[in-house]
């Protein structure tokens, strides 16, 4: 079997291509997370300029899709960076490929992830560590906490009647969550990953994605005709993915952002959601509501170049210096690098 690989940017996947790219995620049930479909990485590729795909041929066919930004030196991120929930290469089992030779073909140096799926064990030579899993819920099989309905109730009681709408496509209830998501930043000394102009670029395109395969979602939940919680999403033909959600600090006490996921879960079914991915993280909620959790990895991917030797001695330098930054400090400082 021939095994060819060629780099294109985003914009260059044709119909063609993207036909191939959904059969593979069709097949392939690790491949379902809207983050893994070609409408994600065009939608990235319009507000950056960075981002690339590989395409991994067989016998001259379309076997499997590298997504990835590239940064200067051969750096290579997930597409969306820090905003990427989940990555990978989009190949069937059988597909014929190489990590060293994709690379090369994507003229990296580096690749680093933290949210990988790897469905072959391709990249198990370069797993650092079993990054936390992402908890997830099973709509076939959950059932809601009572403790929820009862704030629910009282939430209509002493505010007004609850109204939710599973996708609000007006630019007001989008533009609350960015307000309500940057004053939560400053509260809690983060960097503002809306203040970066791609990011809330990406949301708002991502929000007005309506295809047969993918789709933005904006959820709002109301009381008393007042917005009280807001989640941006995405979802694909089966998998909703739980992205930003947001809430009036106001209503903390009756728990709305819950509420929000709680009506997003009854609804979702309608649309052939099988399933809601809470994204990685310890959230109590999050352990509390899920029924099954997909596991992630954490590594990098470094061929030698002088890149990847001036990555090794710029840690070597951050570590030396670490103990003369506040932890927060530090934190802080590669948040806001990793938007770039």
């Amino acid at each position: 079997m021939s095994v060819n690989y060629r780099l294109i940017a985003a914009h260059e996947l044709d119909g063609g291509l993207v036909a191939a790219w959904r059969s593979i995620q069709e097949r392939e049930p690790a491949f379902e997370s809207p983050y893994f479909c070609p409408e994600f990485t065009r939608a990235v590729g319009t507000v950056r300029d960075d981002v690339r795909v590989v395409v991994i041929e067989n016998d001259g066919q379309p076997a499997g899709f590298f997504p990835h930004q590239r940064a200067a030196w051969g750096r290579g991120s997930p597409v969306g960076g820090p905003l990427s929930d989940y990555h990978g290469v989009i190949a069937a089992p059988e597909a014929e490929w190489s990590v060293v030779e994709m690379m090369r073909a994507a003229r990296l140096s580096v690749w680093t992830f933290d949210h990988l799926v790897d469905t072959t064990g391709r990249f198990a030579p370069y797993v650092t560590a079993s990054a936390a899993a992402s908890p997830q819920i099973d709509l076939a099989s959950f059932q809601p906490p009572p403790d929820f309905a009862r704030k629910a109730r009282k939430l209509a009681r002493e505010v007004g009647e609850l109204s939710f709408s599973l996708h609000d496509a007006s630019a007001a209830a989008l533009e609350r969550m960015f307000e309500w998501k940057s004053e939560q930043y400053r509260r809690t000394g983060l960097t503002d990953a809306f203040g970066v102009r791609w990011t809330g670029q990406l949301l708002r395109r991502l929000m007005g994605i309506e295809a047969p395969g993918f789709a933005g979602a904006c959820s709002v939940l109301r009381a008393g005709g007042e917005v009280v919680a807001v989640h941006a999403g995405m979802r694909s033909r089966s998998v909703l993915h739980w992205w930003i959600p947001t809430y009036n600090p106001a209503y903390a006490a009756y728990s709305p952002g819950v509420l929000l996921l709680l009506r997003i879960a009854a609804a979702a079914p309608a649309l052939g959601i099988q399933r809601i991915d809470l994204g990685k993280g310890d959230a109590r909620y999050k352990r509390s509501l899920m029924t099954g959790a997909a596991p992630l990895r954490e590594g990098s991917v470094e061929l030698p170049s002088l890149a990847a030797t001036a990555r090794r001695l710029r840690r070597l330098a951050e570590a030396q210096a670490a103990w003369q930054l506040p932890l927060r400090a530090l934190r802080r400082l590669e948040r806001a690098r990793r938007f770039n």
